[in-house]
């Protein structure tokens, strides 16, 4: 049922993601309203099966198919409410389809294992939420971050053409990336802090100075320095586009790490 539920989901991400890229061609309201409803209808299905599992799993995605399927759910779901606020559906040509690119492994495969019981924490759970979203804020800023630099190019090129038409301005792009940085960010900083408490079996405070947890941190540097040189060094522009798409990047790598490729197969429950 939940596996029925989530590609059903993932059917009407996929129609979304076409009903978008036709928006960037002819900015049309009707194609603008069919995506909002097909993700937020495709959002209610994904949701109730995410809710289904997870409450039969203490409350967290187990396995690379869950972890996938959550970090895709929560991109649709800032990207939704993005374009409910701001009006700018084009944004959905960009982080729909990526979307989908992330969502499908998680429907046609499974990986990993469940979680050792000696990191088994009653918090556990808000904690992998709470890093989730900060992996797919990252996400939609960086997919932001792109088409910044994509107007950026067209602007400095005097090549106003279908792009220059139909992408938000530079000024939007920039406020907006910003917003997002803020909230990956807070999400990845407390990350970090409840992450030291489940890395070792022992009580309180332990950085373990894994990998994954060392690349965490670097994520993190880029963040604070990226937060730190808006606030008070004024940067803007393709600077803080080039450094957004390369704190998600570290943080893409911290993500796939958590799963074991070498076992694939299973499927969702």
């Amino acid at each position: 049922m939940n596996h029925a539920l989530v590609s059903l989901a993932c059917h009407a991400y996929v129609v979304a993601a076409l009903v978008y890229l036709a928006y960037l061609v002819r900015q049309l309201g009707a194609f603008a309203t069919t995506g909002r409803m097909l993700v937020g209808m495709g959002l209610a299905l994904h949701g109730v099966a995410l809710f289904g599992l997870f409450g039969a799993q203490g409350g967290r995605p187990v396995g690379m198919a869950q972890g996938f399927s959550t970090f895709a759910f929560l991109l649709l779901a800032i990207f939704l409410v993005v374009d409910v606020r701001y009006r700018k559906p084009v944004i959905g040509a960009f982080i729909t389809p990526l979307a989908v690119a992330v969502l499908l492994p998680g429907v046609l495969l499974d990986g990993g294992h469940p979680l050792h019981s000696d990191v088994q924490r009653p918090l556990l759970p808000l904690h992998i939420s709470i890093a989730l979203l900060g992996v797919a804020a990252s996400a939609v800023a960086a997919g932001v971050a792109g088409m910044y630099l994509l107007m950026e190019r067209q602007v400095k090129g005097k090549r106003f053409g279908l792009l220059f038409a139909r992408l938000p301005s530079l000024e939007f792009l920039d406020t907006l990336n910003r917003q997002l940085v803020v909230l990956g960010f807070i999400a990845l900083s407390v990350t970090l802090v409840t992450g030291a408490f489940f890395s070792s079996g022992a009580p309180g405070f332990v950085w373990a100075w894994q990998s994954k947890q060392i690349a965490t941190l670097v994520a993190w540097g880029v963040f604070a320095a990226l937060v730190s040189a808006r606030s008070f060094g004024g940067w803007r522009g393709r600077r803080v586009a080039l450094l957004t798409m390369t704190g998600f990047a570290l943080l893409l790598v911290c993500f796939l790490s958590s799963y074991d490729f070498t076992h694939v197969g299973g499927g969702w429950r």
